[in-house]
């Protein structure tokens, strides 16, 4: 029996016990009774008896509130469902209507209904290197509904996809990463995600050519992977290892905080972090990690000047100069690699 049967089966059944006491109580069970005992009883048999039927009111009331929301749960969930078929149907269909548009409009609309893996998995095959159905940045932007998920399986398809086409994207367009992992990281993707991820943003960055912009959007999004994993020192020290290879690089820029998206980093920062560089001699993740830092260190070596880009502006440093390198030693340090 339900709660609320069982709340009707009391309502109805304490009345007839709550005006049985009172009878006893007032009245007594051979005392003939007076007009004015009769009158009380009967007072408080009509209190009683209301207060049960505004009770038992209220719970058929509740019943049928619950019954409506169930029911438009439902019919809610039929519509999303429906529009997430007819998306996918749009998406499947063959001729002239499969636009780049077409195409983005549908994605996009799957991950609005909440079909982020269905979204994803659709992705797989239609962004490709070569004849791909759209673009980058609509395949970012479904990636980026993936790793908001709660589902660890559309955490990893998203990363598996941002992975292996990484080498496509430009690690200095905000569009072409996941707004998701702008200066943010959840410790709570899986490990394999989280591979993955780091995995992807280093290969963005090895296809990139080393601008002073690629550096710092590469440190500065290293930095905040490492600052929330503050609970697994191992992920920690091979973060760090990454960011130590860059470091010498990054002091030579000539200023001492950076900016990429919404996220400032100070230098001191990520010494900090490029401190906890570890490795393990036996672990596969400490392996990669070499490997990966190894070829880092190599590409920021290699570090050009800002590239003349569009959104150039946005994405320069807000910086403070190191107090030992003044203004003037940055432009004659830049003349002297121009030449």
């Amino acid at each position: 029996m339900s709660d609320d049967k069982k709340l009707v089966v009391v309502s109805g059944g304490m009345p007839l016990v709550i005006l049985a006491a009172g009878w006893v109580i007032f009245v007594g069970p051979v005392r003939p009774p007076s007009e004015s005992l009769v009158a009380a009883v009967v007072t408080f048999a009509g209190a009683v008896l209301t207060s049960s039927v505004a009770l038992i009111g209220h719970i058929f009331k509740r019943q049928a509130d619950k019954r409506l929301e169930r029911e438009s749960r439902e019919k809610r969930d039929r519509l999303r469902l429906d529009a997430a078929m007819r998306a996918g149907e749009l998406l499947a269909a063959e001729g002239t209507q499969t636009t780049p548009a077409v195409v983005a409009s549908g994605l996009l609309a799957l991950t609005n209904l909440g079909q982020e893996l269905l979204a994803v998995t659709l992705l797989v095959d239609l962004w490709k290197e070569h004849n791909s159905q759209v673009s980058s940045e609509t395949a970012v932007l479904v990636i980026d509904k993936a790793l908001r998920s709660a589902d660890h399986t559309v955490q990893l398809v998203g990363a598996e996809l941002l992975c292996r086409n990484a080498e496509r994207l430009d690690p200095c367009q905000s569009l072409h990463w996941p707004s998701a992992l702008e200066g943010t990281w959840n410790p709570r993707f899986s490990r394999r995600t989280k591979l993955l991820i780091v995995e992807a943003l280093v290969t963005m960055a090895l296809a990139a050519p080393a601008s002073e912009g690629a550096i710092r959007a590469v440190a500065v999004r290293l930095y905040a992977f490492w600052e929330a994993e503050s609970d697994c020192p191992r992920t920690r020290g091979c973060i760090g290892k990454l960011l130590s290879a860059l470091r010498t690089r990054l002091d030579h820029l000539g200023y001492s905080d950076f900016l990429q998206g919404n996220r400032e980093v100070r230098l001191a920062q990520l010494d900090a972090a490029a401190a906890t560089a570890h490795t393990g001699p036996d672990g596969f993740l400490d392996q990669l990690s070499d490997k990966l830092a190894d070829r880092l260190a190599a590409w920021s070596a290699a570090c050009e000047d800002q590239p003349a880009t569009s959104g150039r502006l946005s994405s320069a440093e807000c910086g403070t100069p190191h107090p030992e390198k003044p203004p003037a030693r940055r432009r004659l340090e830049s003349i002297a690699r121009a030449g």
